[in-house]
C-alpha cells in the first residue's frame, strides 16, 4: 500500500468514526428529545392532577365552612332569641327577682327547705357578680334571669302559687336543640309532653332528658382533650377526665368571664337546678302526692333557662 492509498484509507477511517459519532449523537438527542418530552408531560400531567385535587379540596373546604358558618349563625341566632327575650324584659326580670325573693322570705311554713335556701344563696352570687362588673351583658342578664327563675320555682313548690306568666313563651329551646342533636330535640319534647301532673314517670323521664342536655353541651363545646391543653392541671374526676367545674372555667375563660365569682354563680345555679330532681321524684313518688301542674311549669321554665344560659356560655 502506497503512502497515498494508507492516507485515502485512513481519510476514509476517520469519515466512518465520524459519521458514526455523529449518528450517535443524533439518536442521543433524539433519545433526550423524547425523555424530555416525556417527562414534561408527566409534569403536566402531574401539575393537572395537583391543579384538580387542589380544586377539590378547595371546594370541600369551602362547603364544610359554610356549613359551619350556616350552623354556628343558626346556633347563634337560637342564643340571640333567649337572650333578647331577658333583656327586653330586663327591668321585669328584676323587679319579679326581688318580688319572688321578699315572697319566700315571707313565708312561715317552707317544705322544700333546700331549694328556698339555694335560691337565697343564687341571689347572693348573682349580686356578687354584679357588683364585680366582670361579666359582659348577655351572660349578666341570662345570670339575672337564672336568678329569678330559681326565686319562682322555689316559691311555686314552697307556696303552691301560679307558675310564672312567661312560663310557655317560646325560648328558642328547641331550635338550640335541633342543631346540637336532633335525638336531645326529640327528647325534650318527650320530656315535656311526659311534663304532667298524673304521669307518675314524667319525673325520670324529664330530669334524664336534663342531665343529658346538659352533659351534651358541656361535652360539646369543653372537650376534654381541649380542657386538659388549655389547662393541664385542670380538675379531674375519679376518671382522670376534666370535672365539670373545669370544663366550666374554660368556657368562661373563652368569654373573658373565667372571675371567681361568675364560676361560682355557673357552679351553683346548676347545682341549683340538679337538687331540683330528687324533690320532683319524691314529690310524683312519695308520701307528699302529686306535684302542682304550677310547680311543674316552674320547673320547666327554671330547667330550660338554665340550658340556655350554658348555650349562652358555650356559644
Amino acid at each position: 500500500m502506497t503512502p497515498s492509498q494508507y492516507n485515502s484509507w485512513l481519510r476514509q477511517q476517520q469519515q466512518k468514526e465520524r459519521d458514526a459519532i455523529r449518528r450517535y449523537n443524533q439518536e442521543f438527542d433524539r433519545v433526550n428529545r423524547a425523555n424530555k418530552a416525556a417527562h414534561e408531560k408527566q409534569v403536566r400531567d402531574i401539575n393537572r392532577e395537583i391543579d384538580r385535587v387542589n380544586q377539590h379540596n378547595k371546594r370541600v373546604v369551602n362547603d364544610y365552612n359554610r356549613e359551619v358558618r350556616n350552623y354556628n349563625q343558626k346556633r347563634q341566632a337560637a342564643i340571640n332569641k333567649y337572650n333578647q327575650a331577658v333583656r327586653s324584659h330586663n327591668s321585669q326580670v328584676e323587679r319579679d327577682r326581688q318580688r319572688r325573693l321578699s315572697a319566700l322570705r315571707a313565708l312561715t311554713t317552707t317544705q322544700y327547705v333546700e331549694v328556698r335556701d339555694s335560691a337565697f344563696d343564687l341571689s347572693e352570687r348573682y349580686a356578687r357578680i354584679e357588683s364585680a362588673g366582670s361579666a359582659n351583658e348577655d351572660i349578666l342578664a341570662a345570670a339575672e334571669r337564672e336568678s329569678s327563675n330559681s326565686a319562682a320555682v322555689a316559691y311555686a313548690l314552697n307556696a303552691d302559687a301560679s307558675a310564672p306568666a312567661d312560663g310557655e313563651q317560646d325560648t328558642g329551646i328547641l331550635d338550640y336543640l335541633s342543631d346540637l342533636s336532633q335525638d336531645l330535640c326529640d327528647r325534650w319534647r318527650g320530656a315535656l309532653f311526659a311534663l304532667n301532673p298524673s304521669n307518675a314517670d314524667a319525673a325520670r323521664h324529664f330530669c334524664t332528658s336534663v342531665r343529658e342536655i346538659f352533659s351534651e353541651i358541656l361535652g360539646r363545646w369543653a372537650e376534654d382533650k381541649d380542657v386538659i391543653a388549655a389547662d393541664p392541671n385542670c380538675e379531674k374526676t375519679q376518671q382522670g377526665t376534666p370535672s365539670r367545674r373545669a370544663k366550666i372555667r374554660f368556657l368562661l375563660r373563652q368569654k373573658g368571664a373565667d372571675s371567681p365569682e361568675m364560676l361560682g354563680f355557673v357552679e351553683k345555679d346548676i347545682d341549683d337546678i340538679l337538687q331540683l330532681f330528687p324533690v320532683f321524684n319524691k314529690a310524683t313518688h312519695g308520701a307528699a302526692g302529686t306535684i302542682t301542674f304550677a310547680s311543674l311549669q316552674a320547673l320547666r321554665q327554671r330547667v330550660e333557662g338554665g340550658i340556655m344560659f350554658l348555650a349562652t356560655i358555650a356559644s
